[in-house]
């Protein structure tokens, strides 16, 4: 009942997982929880930064292309 007739469902999203972005994220967050346990706040901080940052990256890139061009 739920299923697009177009075959578009989950596809549509698998598509758009980039496994270097993923990867990314998941390294940053064990450097930055590595950081943490250590007292090494700096490094911490700089890899949630980061994460953000790639984040924001990741959504910003989303709409771009799911808007159709405009703008």
């Amino acid at each position: 009942m739920g299923l697009d007739p177009r075959g578009v469902g989950m596809n549509k999203y698998i598509g758009k997982i980039r496994p270097q972005i993923f990867l990314a994220l998941i390294t940053l967050a064990v450097i930055a929880i590595l950081g943490i346990q250590n007292e090494l706040t700096e490094i911490a901080v700089g890899c949630i930064a980061g994460i953000i940052a790639l984040a924001k990256d990741v959504l910003q890139s989303d709409n771009d292309s799911s808007d159709g061009g405009a703008g």
